[in-house]
């Protein structure tokens, strides 16, 4: 009989506006290629093409656009348009078009998919009005049910949080009033379903106006299931694992890793890089990497090698280290973790090439400059003004000592020889460091603000005042001082200094710029800043999550093995907690740790 195979259109990335100061990036409108492979049982095969025997019309959806939302005439929708027997009055040929300049790859990656269903609460009604709950911080979209007249609007508005009177919208952490995300649906002559169908939105509250109600909403994301546990007697610990989880998920849309999924929704490298490793502990994210490191690749300087701050690029900024290094954390972390050699492989000439445009952003040792009009970013959204932070570059400068030296570990993994220049650059950014940030007089690196002699242990550098000083600062600290870089580096070298009670105290801690302050306001996904300004869905804090598999239940892999295949557990002495328990599913198999303290 008739087959049809019929194909819907949306913007996407491609062709999108933004009516906010990143501007727009138009690299065309949408068109359609494809080519269907069909083979009988026998043997015998054909292929069906695009040509200009394909037809196509406008559907039903008037405007879509990533970033704001979409309006659709309900009373277009023909449910048999792709069917056998469609009335194909108003069709038209399509036109032929010129290819992108790219090659066509098969994608490898795992797809977006409705991952799960929700019941919303009604909170509010009055006058036509109608206010709902989620419940959690979600990103997706609301299915409502619109039964007007025909051409009347339903207006379905979203955001994370409620202003004060808990009776209205507060758009300040999505994006302001100039970015509000609101799908508008036209009813038709018959009651219908509808939902966005080429975006998605960030939320926990929306609003309906008009003649409509919510029938369920939707978490939408990329098919990455959750492949570890944890729990333990401290309830911040608890909360930061739930939460960093609902946040990473929340920020994979077309297997990109991305800051926020409402007022950027891009794929910044410095918050990628951040939170790679403690997504690999605790999903199943290893192709969803694959595939965006080959955006990283794709994204680099052809003429400079330098990486820039959102792959694919789409504007946004940042600074050359803690962004760029994505170039060499990314698969330096699928290899620590999954114990695969591809990514090293794919990626040397690469990073390579970035080695070389770090050396020309250098002065004296010491990373100063970015691309020509960029940012130059080191620490970000530190709880402190930002004149007060470690300065760029000391934190860029720190990521590419470890490039250097993970582009030397990487020759060794690979049988490469190591270029000769590679120690002597080291060197010389380790003395510069010393030089420009150390006081010798009480061997703090930048006062020891911001977790810097983390950093400084971190590379070696500094004496045992400099561990002194770490310990004890932070010994009597009442909150966290670090953003996003910082916190997870003080973390981890307090408890590999053997401070494991302040690392706990600090990372289950109520303080100012803690993640207990967020659960104890009701949070449940991550916020951008400690105070709550701006978004309230950002996975990058959640690099600390890591530790709770490797300090928290001690699960830790012998120094130069990789996917797991020589470990131990060792947890760290933390009189305070009383018991954990939890597992990740790994390239030799699942490690379940149960511990509990002896209250003797």
């Amino acid at each position: 009989g008739e087959n049809v195979i019929g194909f819907h259109l949306g913007n996407g990335w491609f062709h999108q506006t933004r009516r906010t100061a990143e501007g727009n990036f138009l690299f065309g409108f949408p068109k359609l290629t494809f080519e269907l492979a069909l083979v009988w049982p026998d043997g015998e095969a054909m292929a069906v093409k695009s040509d200009p025997r394909t037809l196509w019309k406008p559907s039903w959806v008037l405007q879509n656009n990533l970033f704001h939302g979409e309006v659709q005439d309900l009373g277009l929708i023909r449910k048999d348009w792709c069917a056998p027997g469609a009335d194909l009055s108003g069709w038209q040929p399509a036109r032929p078009s010129h290819a992108p300049q790219t090659r066509l790859t098969e994608q490898t990656c795992p797809p977006d998919r409705v991952l799960r269903s929700f019941s919303p609460v009604l909170l509010w009604e009055e006058n036509g009005r109608k206010l709902y709950d989620c419940g959690e911080n979600i990103a997706g979209w609301a299915t409502i049910d619109c039964h007007g007249g025909s051409g009347e609007a339903v207006t379905v508005r979203y955001a994370e949080e409620l202003d004060p009177d808990g009776r209205s919208l507060d758009f300040a952490s999505t994006g302001g009033e100039g970015q509000i995300q609101e799908d508008r649906f036209l009813c038709g002559s018959a009651p219908a379903m509808a939902r966005p169908l080429f975006c998605w939105h960030g939320f926990r509250y929306f609003q309906v106006e008009g003649p409509g109600e919510a029938a369920s909403a939707s978490l939408v994301c990329t098919d990455v299931p959750v492949t570890s546990s944890f729990s333990c007697s401290d309830p911040v610990l608890n909360w930061l694992y739930d939460a960093y989880v609902r946040t990473q998920r929340d920020n994979y849309h077309g297997a990109i890793p991305s800051d926020c999924p409402h007022r950027e929704r891009l794929g910044y490298t410095g918050d990628g890089q951040l939170t790679c490793e403690a997504a690999l502990l605790t999903l199943d994210a290893k192709a969803l990497y694959e595939k965006w490191y080959q955006d990283i690749l794709d994204s680099q300087g052809a003429d400079t090698g330098h990486i820039p701050h959102t792959a694919p690029f789409l504007g946004g900024g940042g600074g050359p280290g803690g962004w760029g290094g994505a170039v060499y954390i990314v698969p330096m972390a699928c290899y620590r973790i999954c114990g695969e050699t591809g990514l090293l492989e794919r990626g040397y000439p690469a990073v390579l090439r970035w080695l070389e445009y770090m050396d020309t952003r250098c002065s004296q040792g010491l990373i100063v400059r970015e691309e020509e009009g960029g940012w130059c970013l080191g620490e970000w959204c530190a709880p402190c003004a930002k004149k007060d932070m470690v300065p760029p570059e000391f934190i860029n400068t720190y990521y590419y000592i470890l490039g250097l030296k993970a582009f030397g570990q990487m020759s060794e993994i690979l049988h490469r020889q190591k270029p000769l220049w590679l120690e002597e650059r080291a060197r010389a950014s380790l003395e510069a460091m010393a030089h420009s940030f150390l006081d010798p007089a009480t061997g703090d690196f930048c006062q020891g603000r911001g977790g810097a002699n983390a950093f400084a242990l971190d590379l070696g550098l500094g004496d045992s005042r400099t561990k002194k000083n770490l310990i004890e600062k932070y010994g009597s600290a009442e909150t966290l001082d670090t953003g996003i870089f910082g916190t997870s580096v003080l973390l981890e070298r307090l408890f590999k200094e053997g401070a494991a009670e302040t690392a706990f105290r600090l990372l289950a801690g109520t303080g100012t710029a803690s993640f207990g302050r967020m659960m104890q306001a009701g949070a449940t996904t991550l916020w951008e800043y400690w105070d709550g300004q701006a978004s309230h869905n950002h996975p990058m804090f959640g690099s600390a999550a890591k530790l709770l598999f490797t300090e928290i239940l001690g699960i830790r892999q012998k120094e130069g093995s990789c996917g797991f295949a020589d470990y131990s557990v060792e947890p760290a002495p933390i009189p305070g907690l009383l018991w954990a328990e939890g597992s990740i599913r790994t390239a030799a198999g699942t490690i379940s740790v149960k511990l509990r303290r002896d209250e003797k």
